[in-house]
């Protein structure tokens, strides 16, 4: 199973944001993300309505998480960013017996799939991940990468 875009790229945001221990505007994120700034807003706009990040305005403004990274996991994440469904229903062809019946069909396995996933991704924050992130790249290079970029 792929996780859902908005869901990884909120990581990233989350994690870059860590790591910059600062503020940082929505054209920075975009270009790490190397998306377009409008999809980085969209984001921003889901996990600041979730208490995940705040912002400052003005010139010297950007964003910033709202607390410590070890209280962010990624169920706050996943909560903020998922779509209606997680497991996308496809287009139904009412003509079809499966198709126009394939939702109910899957209904009780896809919420059992997103409950089984709550504790798992509730054990895992922002703080965990950038360690995790440090120990496999090393401290000091992920320090430095973090300093040159943008």
């Amino acid at each position: 199973m792929q996780a859902s875009a908005n869901f990884t790229k909120a990581i990233h945001i989350c994690i870059y944001i860590n790591l910059k221990g600062k503020l940082i505007p929505s054209s920075q994120l975009a270009e790490s993300l190397k998306t377009n700034p409008v999809v980085v807003r969209r984001l921003i706009a889901l996990l600041r309505k979730h208490n995940i990040i705040g912002s400052v305005s003005g010139s010297q403004g950007g964003f910033h998480l709202l607390r410590p990274a070890k209280e962010i996991s990624l169920w706050n994440i996943f909560e903020a960013t998922k779509e209606e469904e997680f497991f996308h229903r496809p287009k139904v062809n009412h003509e079809c017996v499966v198709s126009s019946n394939l939702s109910g069909l899957l209904f009780d396995a896809f919420q059992e799939a997103e409950r089984s996933m709550k504790p798992k991704l509730k054990k895992v924050s922002i703080a965990f991940l950038t360690n995790k992130l440090k120990k496999i790249i090393g401290e000091k290079e992920v320090s430095e990468a973090i300093k040159g970029v943008f």
